[in-house]
């Protein structure tokens, strides 16, 4: 008898026999015990959030939980799934008690009955932490004359949003009183600044967090940025005609304030690049040192200005053409 034989002989017995692998991921709910969690904690309730914890279930055919909760301790309908034997709840009610209770769900779709139920109430405790990761950029393009204004997202449990205060110190105080400095309120972790702003002017930006009482954090570390004037080209003029690729060379206006430029050349009028070179800051002019360009095909031109990153261009100059003739 083959080996072949034999092993197909030894599966029918087994089908037979009605021999269970344990390992196997049961089919019904007969296949195994369904196992509720046990041991639910709070490890923390404060700040409009509340932590649990429970034991791990380790039964066989075990997939993930369902946690049930809400402020009427006989009828908790919010649901919550979870592969973790821990929950977090945030946004809630300071002055509400609310109850929690875990389920087991299975492979095969049974679900567990209940743990045992807990609650908590979470009060309002602390104030938010200050807001971090603050970058500010100034912009003066095609779209206007603005600069943007983001950070990192909070993690409080409790946060109603941001204010956003502005200066031209950098030691500049947010005034939560009268809000003399305070230029927008958020809930989001952007903001695009377009109010009263001055070219050449360095402004300062600290970003205030608050929660559902309105208790504010301290401020963030301030970070700054200035609108710059855009460059203004000069040569070659727009639509000129370069008799020699040897002598082409890109001439433009400083502009006060910048740290460098970057000299793009492109294919066409917004994308196609075929040619960047970074200009330090006192240079007004650069030599094109790029690739041959094709004969009697209109290029385009621009420069932009940085103050901070030379990948972040605070402003961007008009788009000139010119042709390669010979």
């Amino acid at each position: 008898m083959s080996r072949i034989t034999v092993l197909s002989a030894f599966v029918i017995v087994l089908l037979i026999s009605g021999c269970k692998n344990p390992s196997l991921i049961p089919t019904s709910e007969d296949d195994f015990i369904v196992v509720p969690p046990i041991n639910v904690q709070v490890l923390s309730a404060h700040d409009a959030s509340i932590l649990l914890q429970w034991n791990d279930v380790g039964a066989v055919g075990f997939s993930y939980y369902n946690v049930y909760y809400g402020t009427n301790k006989s009828h908790l309908s919010y649901e919550a799934q979870t592969y973790s034997n821990a929950f977090y709840a945030d946004s809630l009610s300071y002055d509400s008690t609310y109850y929690f209770q875990v389920t087991a769900v299975y492979a095969n779709g049974a679900e567990s009955g209940p743990s045992n139920i807990v609650s908590a109430e979470p009060i309002n405790y602390f104030t938010p932490i200050a807001p971090a990761g603050l970058v500010v950029q100034g912009h003066n393009d095609n779209s206007g004359e603005y600069i943007t204004v983001v950070w990192t997202p909070n993690k409080d449990g409790d946060l109603a949003g941001y204010e956003v205060y502005r200066g031209t110190s950098s030691t500049f105080q947010p005034d939560t009183i009268s809000y003399t400095n305070l230029v927008s309120t958020q809930t989001t972790v952007a903001f695009k600044d377009t109010t009263g702003l001055v070219l050449d002017t360095e402004y300062y930006y600290k970003i205030i967090a608050f929660d559902f009482a309105h208790w504010r954090s301290a401020p963030s570390y301030p970070d700054s940025d200035m609108i710059l004037p855009r460059p203004t080209l000069l040569s070659p003029s727009n639509g000129a005609a370069i008799s020699d690729l040897a002598i082409l060379s890109f001439k433009y206006n400083e502009v006060p304030g910048a740290s460098g430029y970057i000299v793009y050349v492109s294919s066409s009028s917004t994308v196609g690049d075929v040619f960047s070179a970074a200009v330090p800051a006192g240079q007004d002019s650069l030599i094109y040192s790029g690739t041959s360009l094709n004969l009697n095909q209109q290029y385009f031109w621009h420069v932009a200005a940085y103050t901070q990153d030379s990948n972040t261009p605070n402003s961007v100059s008009d788009v000139y053409s010119f042709i390669l003739t010979q």
